[in-house]
């Protein structure tokens, strides 16, 4: 299985890449999942419980992270996010 660090280091990869990422059929693919974002369609209640806001946010961040993921195909150097390190400083505690 071939990881993105694997990808991104495969000049012929990175190019194949970039060429479905330039194409008007990508590009409006990407629009649609853009505009297709889990909390886009399906919103939270008022009121919802603290679980709930969890578990969406994390649909989100992970429906992201793929996004940027097919984004980054296309890069040598790709900037993915990073998470903040969770800790438990006192900065950290309200």
């Amino acid at each position: 299985m071939k990881t993105l660090n694997d990808w991104t280091n495969d000049s012929t990869a990175i190019a194949s890449a970039k060429k479905v990422l330039q194409g008007e059929t990508f590009k409006l693919m990407m629009e649609v999942m853009q505009s297709e974002m889990p909390l886009t369609k399906i919103p939270l209640p008022f009121g919802a419980a603290a679980t709930d806001y969890a578990y969406a946010h994390g649909m989100q961040k992970g429906y992201d992270y793929a996004l940027r993921i097919l984004k980054a195909m296309g890069e040598s150097s790709p900037e993915l996010p990073q998470e903040p390190e969770a800790t438990f400083s006192a900065k950290n505690r309200l």
